[in-house]
């Protein structure tokens, strides 16, 4: 089930490296890709943030944010999981 959901963060970020280390792990379907750049200019130097499934989530707190991160991830896991009859978009 791995990459149901895609978490990009930029390398600029405060989000990169140890702070998504252990959400593949959580998160079972998601994998988190470090880019150089996510040409979001700025937004890397005053809040932590990535894109899940192209979906921007941000937060002044890293760690919120990261909650913020593997809650949009479980929703859409949930989504692509379900059957049919239950799908609206997260």
């Amino acid at each position: 089930m791995e990459g149901l959901v895609v978490i990009e963060v930029c390398a600029n970020n405060r989000l990169a490296g140890a702070w998504l280390g252990e959400t593949e792990r959580r998160v079972p379907g998601a994998t988190v890709l470090e880019t150089d750049c996510t040409n979001t200019c700025g937004l890397c130097q005053v809040r932590a943030f990535a894109y899940v499934n192209g979906k921007l989530v941000h937060d002044a707190d890293p760690l919120r944010c990261v909650k913020k991160i593997e809650d949009e991830a479980r929703a859409v896991v949930r989504w692509l999981t379900s059957s049919e009859d239950e799908k609206s978009a997260p």
